[in-house]
């Protein structure tokens, strides 16, 4: 009897019961596969009738769509409580400071979506298996794009770092840490957070050219 099947009770609240049986069907789709898991599956491991599961989803497809919101709502509540950037007034802002808080971000973001990497995996894989992919990384990017945009609307605001354009810095910051992650879970990779954070923050806040050899870039 798994974990999930052992915590199982005769009653449980319809907001418990529902958690369950998405618990319940992940563990099935881990072990066999989305397209080879049938309800059947998911009501013999959550223990309950066909006629239970059909009261709060509709078929598999359902089920796969509820997990796949479960864990992007768990990171779009994670990015929201990140503090905002609130340029320094009174102090000089240096480029190590520019790198230090570009890598505290790049760790924030692979953090939470690596928060639960096994069941990332797997739901990435089966996202990708149903083509449901480009649409869940579309509502994460919704959000960590806004609240990247918001510190470097910030940050150029406050004169911390040169103008430009923030929308296109979020969208080059986000999708290139987007690229590592989704490598890192669908290959079953671990992630050395602190280097790869470093290394994005380097290149985005002092790019590929050497300090001696840099020249002013130009301004919007």
């Amino acid at each position: 009897m798994t974990p999930t099947a052992k915590r199982l009770r005769t009653h449980l609240r319809a907001d418990d019961r529902r958690e369950q049986i998405l618990d319940c069907a992940l563990e099935v789709f881990a072990s066999k596969g989305f397209h080879e898991t049938s309800i059947a599956d998911v009501c013999a491991r959550a223990r309950i009738a066909r006629g239970t599961l059909y009261q709060y989803f509709r078929d598999k497809r359902d089920l796969l769509c509820a997990l796949i919101d479960r864990i992007v709502s768990r990171i779009i509540d994670a990015v929201h409580q990140w503090q905002p950037f609130d340029p320094p007034r009174d102090v000089p802002w240096t480029e190590e400071d520019n790198v230090a808080f570009i890598e505290m971000r790049a760790i924030q973001i692979m953090t939470v979506v690596f928060a639960d990497a096994d069941t990332a995996s797997v739901i990435l894989r089966m996202a990708r298996g149903t083509g449901f992919v480009r649409e869940t990384l579309a509502r994460i990017d919704e959000h960590v794009m806004a609240a990247i945009e918001a510190d470097l609307r910030a940050a150029t605001e406050g004169g911390v770092v040169r103008p430009f354009d923030p929308k296109t810095v979020a969208r080059f910051i986000v999708g290139g840490i987007e690229k590592i992650l989704v490598a890192a879970l669908d290959e079953g990779q671990p992630m050395d957070f602190p280097r790869v954070a470093r290394e994005i923050a380097v290149l985005v806040s002092c790019g590929l050219v050497p300090a001696d050899r840099r020249r002013s870039a130009p301004s919007y």
